[in-house]
């Protein structure tokens, strides 16, 4: 069996889009407050399978990266279309882990009028991976590692970054969640310990992490805030060098639009491009996802890429 160019490590869910116009989601400070009209019509009902990790892999795996899949799933129908989904977009699944005493993590998506969201979440198995479920001989043998969420599992992390570490040809892009970020604001583990190339956020979980701006910048050569339609900007080396701006697109549906970006953005690098040419890759990828329901549908593929990010003379 060949190395693989990437490979995606998170979460692998199955998502159910509910939509209606009725359905309003309001914030009250840190809650979220959903309120139906007297009407309980759906517009539209849709299942696809999502999840950091299972977004990304197809993502990269349509960009022409050969690429593989860590996850944890349980051993039931969810688990198949996602098992399904993988082998029909051409991603490995032989890292992927099936624990027959778990259930195959899930979320509810409600999208009401203007593409405003709700999601509900059931991490079950996703948030499982272990650090014996990371093949240290497979991240060694990877062009390139791209993390995203795993709920916080610190020793599994620890082992990741130990690697990794260990191993610097392997290049590491890691696009931490909520629980992720808790852990390095409540210096779980050392910035200096994690050994990535490309940090991704949103501006959202740029503001969890203020007290330590300047040590990520610092330590990460690539950092990347992204802003939704506005955007976002790049710092190279603790700098801020570029500042982009979103595409303008009709958006049915935000969830993905930061794993297709950041997505994008790695496949370019392992291509050879320069940064400004990332950017572009990410964000013709994040504005072609958002308009389809679910991280996967609308995911460019590399003669699209090429073509829609092609130089004009």
């Amino acid at each position: 069996m060949s190395s693989y160019d990437i490979i995606s490590i998170g979460s692998s869910l199955l998502d159910i889009f509910i939509k209606s116009d009725n359905l309003e989601a309001k914030r009250d400070g840190d809650r979220q407050i959903l309120t139906y009209g007297e009407k309980h019509e759906l517009s539209d009902f849709q299942i696809y399978t999502g999840g950091g990790a299972s977004n990304t892999a197809v993502a990269f795996a349509r960009l022409g990266l050969h690429t593989a899949v860590i996850s944890e799933t349980g051993r039931d129908d969810f688990a198949s279309l996602i098992t399904a989904d993988f082998q029909k977009e051409g991603v490995a699944t032989n890292l992927l882990i099936q624990e027959k005493l778990e259930q195959t993590g899930g979320s509810v998506i409600l999208v009401g009028k203007n593409s405003e969201r709700a999601i509900m979440v059931h991490r079950g198995a996703a948030s499982m991976l272990d650090p014996f479920d990371i093949p240290a001989f497979w991240l060694t043998k990877s062009k390139w590692v791209h993390l995203s969420s795993i709920g916080g599992r610190l020793e599994t992390l620890q082992k990741i970054f130990k690697v990794l570490a260990n191993n610097q040809e392997t290049k590491l892009s890691w696009n931490p969640g909520k629980r992720e970020l808790e852990l390095l604001v409540n210096e779980k583990f050392s910035i200096e310990d994690v050994p990535c190339e490309v940090f991704f956020v949103n501006q959202e979980e740029w503001a969890v992490v203020e007290p330590l701006h300047e040590e990520i910048l610092l330590n990460f050569p690539q950092v990347i805030i992204t802003k939704g339609k506005a955007g976002g900007e790049v710092h190279l080396f603790g700098k801020k060098k570029f500042e982009f701006v979103g595409q303008s697109a009709v958006s049915v549906d935000n969830t993905g639009a930061g794993d297709a970006f950041a997505a994008g953005y790695v496949a370019a690098l392992l291509n050879g491009y320069e940064v400004t040419q990332a950017i572009a890759w990410g964000v013709k990828n994040a504005a072609n996802v958002v308009a389809y329901f679910g991280g996967k549908l609308g995911l460019l593929r590399n003669s699209q890429m090429l073509e829609l990010t092609k130089k004009k003379n």
